[in-house]
């Protein structure tokens, strides 16, 4: 999993946190659910510039909020990587791990802020414009503020009703990478091995 994708994932799933950031309580922050837990399923496209077809990859992820994230790929290739405690962690095919980023690393602390719901953090990274649909959904647009994700991303765009269900990145290069997030479930809780792959 690249550091942009990284970076899109936890946005997409801690979008509450940015939303509320961005003063928008009486809006799109308004409709979303901000569960302690939620599972679920992903679809991801990426589309690279000088390919004709996106990459399609599927899978699973687990979000804890304020511990971290598990987000594991089935298809076409299994892999997994943890966002913890520990920082960004990927699983390698040979069953060891592969340390991505530190959790004192600058990227890994805006990825715990997305996660923890860090609000004073979020807000002075992204700006937000939103629309309101009458029948509870919404979209929303989020541009980087700093000079360092300004370098990666040109925007983000998010869209969903109590769950963000799709996301759409463009980055400064004209690569594109689109993610749904379908059989989401606030329910069960996660188990001790679960919450130990977060530690």
């Amino acid at each position: 999993m690249s550091r942009f994708l990284v970076l899109l994932l936890v946005l997409a799933l801690g979008a509450p946190a940015v939303l509320a950031s961005a003063g928008t309580s009486d809006g799109v922050a308004a409709r979303l659910d901000q569960p302690a837990v939620l599972r679920g399923r992903f679809e991801q496209d990426n589309q690279l510039q000088g390919f004709r077809h996106p990459l399609r990859s599927r899978g699973e992820f687990l979000l804890v909020r304020g511990r971290g994230l598990a987000w594991d790929t089935r298809e076409p290739f299994a892999s997994g990587t943890v966002i913890g405690a520990r920082g960004i962690v990927a699983s390698t095919p040979e069953g060891g791990e592969r340390v991505l980023a530190r959790a004192d690393d600058p990227a890994q602390a805006l990825l715990m802020a997305l996660v923890g719901a860090d609000l004073e953090a979020l807000a002075r990274s992204f700006d937000t414009h939103e629309t309101l649909l009458d029948d509870g959904r919404w979209r929303l647009r989020l541009l980087p503020r700093e000079p360092g994700l300004r370098n990666v991303f040109a925007s983000v765009e998010l869209a969903g009703d109590r769950h963000v269900r799709e996301v759409r990145i463009e980055e400064t290069g004209g690569d594109t990478t689109e993610l749904r997030f379908t059989a989401l479930e606030t329910s069960p809780p996660p188990t001790d091995a679960e919450l130990a792959r977060l530690d």
